[in-house]
């Protein structure tokens, strides 16, 4: 009796139970804690990696269960900590639910509702911020009402800074970025060979403008995540308050209390904190920035060797902020970085043999380099107006500044943050597109170049080029049909239009598509004419009033008779000049600054022309001769029978002229930073004594700088 009457009442508490849930808002989840708002996050890792989620909270004793993209957007519904400390959130993804640590998830916040706030709006247009940047600052007013927006306007405009900032070289990507990420530009892609020519020892390679404009566009980052590019550098006594930097070192090892820094001048050991606020003082920058600087360059809890002071053969040196820490010459990044520490310098403290040198003096050259000269912001420190615009990087990876923003968003505490009126200086391009610029996402080959093409035996005017699209064939009434045939560079590469034609009289067009593995399309086009080459008429067929045919009509003279007259004979091509036909098909003996017409006079062509031919292959009728120009003969018939390319000694950049360029361009080629084409390979071979460029041409080119001699162009 007893247990039908606890059945009956659980069955009661159940039935209670189910219709509190059918009626309400309230849905339990077993094992799950109950009062966390749900939030959006967004996955935040680089394009070539991924974000593990695991069954369980931390990595040790769980599995892996799904791999996230960069960008996923997913829900949020609970957090915890890991036997270490991290902070893990509780997800949810097309329907799994897992863990993931909250470092690579950004955006995690509940959508604020912008209140309208009418001295905020009057304060935006006074700083003639644009309408596209209008949101993304009222939703960070919102949340941090201290925050300060500084609207830097430059006196450039959008697309000339972004052509300058583009410039091969100047802002690199990893090698194993998609394709779409990488530049295509001449030294950038090797057409040929369908590869990236790489820089700084093999791992990088050209950004595309399309990545560079993403990367460069302020709007972007207009996030509490990523508005920390924009931060002011320089050092403000009023506002960097050493309580507030404690903050940023809890929990690295330059925390308060576990590492001590004896101050040189007082003999005295400090805290981290007490020195890097000296170190502001001195040098004029931002210790926050020092701090979150150190912390990227070092590692937070077990920093680089680079300051043990122990690495053997450098002793006693130390180099906080990673000061010339790069592998080449054949060493590695610690131990040039600590060769770089060692020199002597009064202005920036070295050699850095103490941490209290290493920390100030490293400042000080941060202050000196970049921050007081303008460059006071990381996104400036990237991309430079300031001085001599674009030369002056302080870092070529073009996600760099993003990357530093990210790791100081993480520096700052949320009491730093909310309570402090940062100021954030944002630079405002003229001419910027009303929209920003997108992240390109495309992969896959973008070579959409043909190896040849050909039709039937005949020679195509102009003689195949991969870059030229344009081609005419003249064939005579009797051909009925031709056979076009095609190769790509890639074997990726799809090719159509190849195969059999039929041929009507006059003209016919064929197009020929190369479509490369990212979509991109390059299309052939060849235009065949078909007439009677024998015959002077309209229609290639002349008639005499007797209906018969006459290929050659009788001249007058010879009436009547049934002989044809001689044919005068088609000089044979032959082309002579006085400068250097050389036996690998190069011509020397041009003299730097010769203009094209200067040339063109020392050239003698029988049976034929000839062009000379600029490096996009086109006809230059004037201006400077230089190093990769070509002299191109031709027969009567119009097709290029000899083909000579320039080499000017000294002219190692191919601009015509011998400057200090040229220098570089073969120094960055020893040191196997730059690649050169054949025909500037020969141009550096100045010496002449082999067949390799050496530090001897070097020399040699260096001496003809300094007017001690004059490169032999013989």
């Amino acid at each position: 009796m007893r247990r039908s009457v606890r059945k009956n009442i659980i069955s009661i508490v159940m039935i209670i139970v189910l219709t509190v849930c059918l009626f309400s808002d309230v849905v339990f989840r077993p094992g799950e804690a109950y009062g966390y708002t749900e939030k959006t996050g967004v996955v935040d890792v680089d394009a070539d990696s991924y974000l593990n989620v695991r069954n369980g909270v931390g990595t040790s004793g769980t599995s892996v269960i799904q791999k996230l993209k960069d960008g996923t957007v997913v829900t949020i519904i609970d957090e915890a900590k890991a036997s270490d400390g991290a902070l893990w959130y509780k997800i949810v993804y097309q329907g799994v639910t897992g863990y993931a640590i909250s470092t690579f998830i950004t955006n995690i916040q509940d959508k604020i509702d912008y209140t309208e706030d009418a001295d905020f709006e009057a304060y935006l247009n006074e700083q003639g911020f644009p309408e596209s940047y209008k949101d993304s600052l009222r939703a960070l007013h919102t949340k941090y009402p201290k925050w300060v927006f500084v609207a830097d306007h430059l006196d450039y405009k959008w697309e000339t800074a972004l052509v300058n900032q583009s410039v091969t070289g100047r802002s690199l990507i990893t090698k194993n970025a998609i394709s779409s990420w990488k530049s295509l530009e001449t030294n950038s892609y090797n057409w040929d060979t369908g590869t990236w020519y790489t820089f700084d020892g093999g791992a990088w390679c050209a950004a595309s403008k399309e990545l560079v404009a993403y990367y460069m566009d302020p709007r972007n980052f207009l996030n509490d995540t990523y508005i920390w590019m924009f931060e002011q550098l320089s050092y403000q006594s009023s506002f960097h308050t050493k309580e507030n930097l404690e903050q940023i070192l809890k929990g690295t090892f330059m925390a308060a209390g576990t590492n001590l820094v004896k101050n040189d001048e007082t003999g005295v050991d400090e805290n981290y904190a007490d020195i890097l606020m000296i170190a502001a003082a001195k040098s004029g920058v931002n210790p926050y920035h020092l701090a979150s600087s150190i912390i990227i360059e070092l590692g937070s809890k077990t920093p680089s060797r680079i300051i043990s002071g122990t690495v053997a053969g450098y002793e006693g040196l130390y180099n906080y902020y990673n000061w010339g820490a790069y592998a080449h010459d054949g060493r590695g990044a610690i131990e040039n970085g600590l060769i770089y520490a060692g020199k002597t310098d009064a202005a920036s403290l070295r050699p850095w043999n103490t941490r209290y040198k290493a920390i100030i003096g490293g400042a000080i050259k941060n202050g000196t380099g970049y921050i007081n000269v303008g460059q006071d912001t990381l996104y400036y420190k990237k991309f430079d107006y300031a001085g001599t615009p674009y030369t002056h990087q302080y870092m070529t990876h073009i996600k760099a500044h993003e990357s530093e923003a990210k790791s100081t968003s993480k520096a700052y505490s949320d009491a730093v943050k909310t309570g402090s009126a940062i100021v954030f200086k944002i630079p405002v391009y003229k001419e910027m597109p009303e929209t920003p610029a997108i992240k390109p996402t495309g992969d896959g080959s973008p070579n959409n170049c043909l190896s040849s093409l050909t039709v039937n035996d005949y020679s195509l005017t102009p003689t195949f080029s991969k870059f030229t699209t344009e081609y005419t064939l003249i064939v005579d009434k009797s051909v009925a049909s031709v056979e076009v045939n095609a190769s790509a560079i890639i074997s990726s590469t799809k090719v159509t239009g190849t195969g059999s034609y039929e041929l009507k009289d006059g003209s016919n067009t064929i197009k020929v598509v190369a479509t490369s593995e990212n979509g991109s399309a390059r299309t052939y086009t060849i235009t065949i004419v078909r007439q009677d080459i024998g015959s002077g008429g309209d229609n290639g067929e002349s008639t005499t009033p007797g209906g018969s045919t006459d290929v050659n009509p009788p001249s007058s003279g010879n009436e009547g008779s049934t002989e044809k007259p001689t044919e005068p004979e088609t000089p044979a091509f032959s082309m002579s000049t006085s400068l250097n036909i050389n036996s690998n098909n190069t011509v020397t003996g041009i003299k730097p600054g010769a203009t094209v017409s200067d040339i063109s006079s020392t050239v003698t062509v029988t049976g034929g022309s000839f062009d000379i031919l600029g490096a996009d292959e086109k006809v230059k009728t004037d201006g400077k001769i230089v190093t990769g120009d070509v002299i191109a003969g031709k027969d009567l018939t119009g097709n290029y029978v000899s083909m000579y390319t320039v080499v000017i000694y000294g002219d190692v950049n191919g601009d015509g002229d011998i400057t200090i360029k040229d220098l570089l361009t073969l120094r960055k080629y020893l040191l196997g930073t730059a690649k050169l084409d054949t025909a500037y390979l020969l141009a550096g071979n100045v010496n002449k004594d082999s067949n390799n460029v050496t530090i001897k041409d070097i020399l040699v080119l260096r001496k003809q700088l300094l007017g001690s001699m004059n490169i032999e162009q013989k």
